[in-house]
């Protein structure tokens, strides 16, 4: 069932334009039943709102992910000139794609600490007060970013481990953040002759491939 939502308004007009702004969304992608028609009554005595309820027509979307969505588009418009949004959803997760952007350096960031800080702020508003997919994580990517940074540790821990393999003595990898080594935890798990530890050095981690099945 897709995202029903009730509101009222002077006007149907009105209503379903309050709707279609609180979900970020436009007329043509709701259904709309009037409920109450509006009525100005007798001087003013027995005057009475528009009342609507309006049924999103995507039914693999959530309340959380659309307003999750406008949020991004109204960070994104105070960051960046041009940008568009995709958006995706499956059982656990809400997916919001940022594309058309010249700025990907500046939404990227560092190793990907601007994503995870757009996560972090656009999963704060819409899980506010969405009831509807409130228990799925925000998931942020800037033009295919995180696919080719985790194709990039697949083949970095592949390479690694057979090197491991080969001269029997252990390796570090590059410092990661905590997404980057899942990603690479993922990987080590495809590979047979290794195990890993992951050191602390000051505010960085770092997987140190090591010979054997020994894991830390």
């Amino acid at each position: 069932m897709g995202i029903v939502l009730e509101k009222e308004g002077k006007t149907v007009s009105d209503a379903t334009m309050s709707a279609c702004e609180e979900l970020g969304i436009s007329r043509s992608e709701i259904d709309v039943e009037v409920l109450q028609k509006s009525s100005k009554g007798v001087l003013g005595i027995g005057s009475r709102n528009a009342k609507i309820r309006i049924t999103v027509k995507d039914e693999n979307l959530s309340e959380k992910g659309l307003k999750a969505k406008k949020a991004l588009e109204a960070i994104l418009g105070h960051l960046v000139p041009t940008y568009s949004v995709g958006i995706r959803e499956n059982p656990d997760r809400i997916k919001l794609d940022i594309r058309d952007t010249n700025d990907k350096g500046l939404l990227i960031g560092k190793r990907g600490e601007m994503i995870k800080a757009l996560e972090y702020i656009v999963g704060k508003i819409s899980g506010r007060s969405s009831e509807d997919g409130r228990e799925k994580r925000i998931s942020i990517d800037v033009d295919g970013y995180k696919r080719r940074r985790e194709d990039k540790i697949s083949r970095l821990v592949k390479d690694t481990a057979k090197k491991v393999r080969k001269i029997q003595k252990p390796i570090s990898l590059e410092p990661m953040s905590a997404s980057e080594r899942r990603m690479a935890y993922i990987a080590l798990k495809r590979e047979g002759g290794v195990g890993y530890e992951t050191k602390v050095e000051r505010d960085e981690k770092r997987i140190i491939i090591t010979p054997h099945q020994s894991r830390g």
